[in-house]
């Protein structure tokens, strides 16, 4: 079958696409792949600065990583099968819990050759988006090779998650960082050093707790002079951080704090 899914250049222009409104708008982002087998994640991080929106992702390829890994409930695969909308929500919402992002995207599918049934054919697929604001499902059912329906499967996930996007930021105008308010972003104490012309910090005083700082992703100054970056704790935990210049301060935009298992 000659393939006319989307190319990989059309992928990663989706992408980059995406990685803007998301590092714009400093939403972040988790995915949930079955039939993908982790494509959508690796077209988000084809692009440079990813680290900043892209928080991670889970293949789950068997039932057994939806169930124990996601939380898909086994009365949900019972009832409806690992390729269906109910089982595309709750990989989706799982994800988002999980890594604790903004947003999640999960794809459930059967990309073929083989697989498929009367009821569920070869290139049934079914998204699903999954945000405080928002709970959306798609179904599409492609005509491509096992390939093609992969790229077609990923570029209906980064279009789901574009539409979100949008459509959140014209529901909602957020406050551009020069315009903060000081009630919002409490300020911090911070220790850090300025090398290379960017912040190193080292570690924030957070819950009355110094937290130490193990990883960082990307730092951008706006025009008005304003640091953002999001940082990683050593206890698991992340935070988003700005720096103004002019006040000479800290302040903490959002905390997630680290997700405890009993």
């Amino acid at each position: 079958m000659t393939n006319h899914a989307p190319t990989l250049t059309q992928l990663r222009e989706l992408s980059a696409e995406l990685g803007r409104h998301l590092d714009e708008h400093h939403l972040t982002i988790a995915l949930a792949e079955s039939c993908t087998g982790g494509m959508i994640a690796s077209i988000l991080t084809d692009i440079a600065g990813s680290s900043h929106y892209v928080m991670g992702g889970v293949v789950s390829y068997s039932n057994f990583a939806k169930m124990h890994v996601l939380g898909v409930r086994p009365e949900t695969l019972d009832a409806h099968g690992a390729v269906s909308a109910e089982t595309a929500q709750e990989m989706a919402r799982g994800a988002r819990a999980l890594l604790q992002t903004d947003l999640a995207v999960s794809v459930t599918g059967i990309a073929g050759p083989g697989g498929g049934t009367p009821e569920k054919p070869v290139g049934l697929v079914y998204l699903h988006l999954a945000a405080s604001d928002a709970d959306w499902g798609e179904m599409h059912v492609w005509p491509y090779d096992r390939i093609g329906n992969k790229r077609a499967s990923v570029a209906a996930g980064l279009q789901l998650a574009l539409r979100y996007v949008k459509e959140r930021t014209i529901r909602v105008d957020p406050k551009p960082p020069a315009e903060a308010g000081q009630e919002d972003e409490p300020t911090i104490l911070v220790e850090a050093s300025w090398r290379a012309g960017a912040w190193r910090p080292q570690a924030a005083w957070l819950e009355g707790q110094r937290k130490q700082i193990i990883g960082m992703g990307r730092q951008e100054r706006t025009p008005e002079g304003v640091w953002l970056m999001t940082v990683e704790f050593a206890d698991g935990g992340r935070a988003e951080l700005l720096t103004d210049e002019q006040a000479g301060v800290w302040r903490l935009r959002r905390y997630w704090p680290a997700r405890r298992y009993v």
